[in-house]
């Protein structure tokens, strides 16, 4: 029996990033039988082929898999002493994750050239059999998105293109899993942007596909920008994490906060008007399709609709600054604070005189309604805004006659 360590774990290594949490083995030349005696606290966790869990990381066998219907569960899988650590690397997806480490001579076995192709920085699938499972165009995508600062090679853009009626047939919730990875990654953007240099984005992000070739707005104020997918994609840029990876949740309120932007009427360009209230249905559409969770969803929502006029809130009324505030507390990437970042990944300047003005501002907030206007129902309410705009307003004035 040998085992070997390969995938993820073993190309990171090879990269230097910090070790991953999540190691995965191989078991060759074994039956299960050997393997228990030798791993007699294994846990089995596999339904198709034998996998074990020991001490909470993977043991799979080594298997190959031969295609024989469409989609990307349509594989038989042959699991048995005979398959080589060779085949096993041989049927999976990219190159830099085909690399195996002997554990006990710490010797990589190579079979399918990943080494070179992490020294060139590049991502390319093994073999044409690549197109058998067309979850991978997504998980190449993701890759890039991980990867940042690889390119992924021509050829296999194109096998990603020939998937494109395939990708109908995969679960939205796999789609999703593999997206909210990417927009944990360090640089979300690219992986969109492979979507759509291989002509895929259409399948299952529509919405994002509908901003391609539509103008960002007028000219002075999106300098340089091709498109509000362009914009879009610059937004999301600012605020990743690059080494570090990125809050998935404010990444996903910067691709939703344009989305109705692909609602104008060209005839209106390069002006988008009331795209903001616009985009709360498309953020909708768009959250219901992917079956997002409520929080992405809360996010996008929030992201589209206040995203122009909380950069606006020093201009606003006491009582209307006072509600916006009150909801932006709420949103889920990261409250009042978070926000600012979405606003500045949308405007590209500075947030901090807005950052510390809302600072000042904020304890309004924190007022109370006195015990003699509680329990009146709406006209309790009323009066607690009223008392908070006060406050507001008290806080703003010191503000300004602080800057004389």
């Amino acid at each position: 029996m040998k085992i070997y360590q390969v995938g993820g774990s073993v190309r990171d290594e090879i990269l230097g990033i910090q070790k991953s949490a999540d190691r995965d083995f191989v078991v060759v030349n074994a039956t299960v039988e050997e393997f228990l005696n030798a791993f007699p606290n294994a846990k089995k966790v596999g339904a198709n082929f034998p996998v074990f869990l020991v001490n909470g990381e993977e043991y799979a066998f080594a298997r190959k898999e031969k295609k024989v219907s469409p989609g990307h569960k349509g594989f038989d899988i042959i699991s048995d002493p005979e398959v080589t650590l060779e085949e096993d690397l041989k049927r999976r997806d990219i190159t830099i994750n085909a690399i195996a480490k002997d554990i006990e001579t710490g010797e990589l076995i190579d079979p399918c050239g990943g080494l070179k192709d992490i020294k060139n920085k590049k991502i390319v699938h093994i073999t044409d059999a690549f197109a058998e499972d067309p979850l991978r165009v997504y998980r190449v995508a993701r890759f890039s998105a991980v990867l940042n600062d690889f390119s992924v090679d021509p050829s296999t853009i194109g096998l990603m293109n020939s998937l494109k009626k395939e990708l109908y047939e995969i679960s939205v919730e796999r789609v999703w899993g593999e997206c909210v990875k990417a927009l944990s990654a360090g640089d979300p953007s690219k992986f969109f942007e492979l979507l759509k240099e291989s002509k895929v984005l259409d399948i299952h992000f529509t919405e994002l596909n509908d901003l391609i070739g539509v103008p960002a707005g007028p000219a002075e104020y999106h300098p340089g920008e091709i498109d509000t997918f362009d914009h879009t994609m610059k937004s999301l840029r600012r605020i990743s994490g690059k080494t570090k990876g990125t809050d998935p949740m404010l990444a996903f309120s910067v691709l939703c906060h344009d989305l109705g932007k692909g609602l104008t009427s060209p005839e209106n360009y390069p002006h988008h008007y009331d795209h903001d209230k616009a985009g709360i249905e498309s953020v909708e559409n768009f959250c219901k399709k992917l079956k997002t969770p409520s929080s992405y969803l809360k996010c996008g929502v929030m992201a589209s609709k206040y995203h122009l006029v909380a950069a606006k809130i020093k201009e606003m009324r006491p009582a209307k600054a006072v509600k916006l505030l009150s909801e932006l507390k709420h949103f889920p990437a990261g409250s009042i604070k978070g926000f600012l970042r979405l606003i500045y990944a949308d405007s590209g300047e500075g947030t901090e005189t807005l950052s510390s003005y809302i600072d000042k501002v904020l304890p309004a907030l924190d007022e109370k309604l006195p015990e003699k206007w509680k329990d009146m129902g709406e006209k309790s309410g009323e009066i607690l805004l009223q008392i908070k705009a006060e406050k507001y307003k008290e806080l703003k004035d010191n503000i300004i006659s602080g800057e004389k």
